[in-house]
């Protein structure tokens, strides 16, 4: 951990960063002096959701990871990174890929640093839960297709998009996959999962309600791959 990106993010004007920023600046002054980073980099977002990608702060970090220009990202906390515990395991899988560490300071089942014998382990299970999450999404939509065509129902173009078409659509996008390949394995059209995504370009998005799924819940997500010790000391925290 030589050089390291520091995210902060705030989604109203009555909260700030001093807190956030406490807990990691003591944090990184508590490391050993040759555990010490080289170089730090803050990146910080106010105002915006911790449930859209589409935050400038973020947006800028992650260029900067995958440019290789930090080994690791820390955060306070992983809801500062993302609300939605899919786009938090699908941009810590990337980050890993590109060789590029994970730290939240509050949350030591979520310490995914380079020095951590059992990095190799929870990255594995997060990458297990992606895809069972994204093999849920489409043994769902094929069993609906399949009853509708038992029903007589003619399958094609639909005339109304569904929110839960909306949300499968969302979710496998967020999965990583083509507009073809969701065609596929949706059996919606192309035309229809473009618009989908044009809509949730434009801020037309379903419910949270209509959205959310069972790996959601993040503090279900840090449990999943918690050791009874990491739980014990979550206990503890404030």
């Amino acid at each position: 951990m030589e050089h390291i990106g520091v995210y902060y993010r705030i989604s109203t004007d009555k909260q700030d960063f001093q807190s956030q920023k406490l807990a990691i600046e003591t944090w990184i002054e508590a490391l050993p002096q040759d555990k010490q980073p080289k170089s730090i980099r803050v990146f910080e977002d106010e105002g915006y959701s911790g449930k859209t990608e589409k935050r400038p702060g973020l947006q800028s970090l992650l260029k900067t990871a995958l440019e290789g220009k930090i080994d690791t990202i820390i955060v306070y906390k992983l809801d500062r990174f993302s609300r939605q515990a899919s786009t938090a395991i699908r941009m810590i899988l990337n980050l890993d890929a590109a060789g590029v560490a994970f730290i939240s300071v509050s949350q030591p089942v979520l310490n995914l640093g380079h020095e951590n014998p059992f990095r190799r382990t929870m990255i594995a299970a997060f990458a297990e839960i992606a895809e069972i999450e994204r093999e849920t999404i489409v043994a769902r939509v094929q069993a609906g297709l399949a009853a509708a065509r038992k029903k007589g129902v003619v399958l094609g173009r639909p005339k109304k998009i569904t929110p839960e078409c909306r949300s499968d659509v969302l979710q496998l996008r967020g999965q990583g996959l083509s507009c073809r390949k969701i065609a596929s394995e949706t059996g919606l059209s192309l035309g229809s999962v473009s618009q989908i995504l044009r809509s949730d370009q434009h801020g037309s998005l379903s419910s949270p309600e209509e959205q959310k799924n069972p790996t959601d819940d993040l503090s279900s997500l840090a449990e999943i791959v918690a050791s009874p010790e990491d739980l014990s000391g979550r206990a503890t925290e404030s």
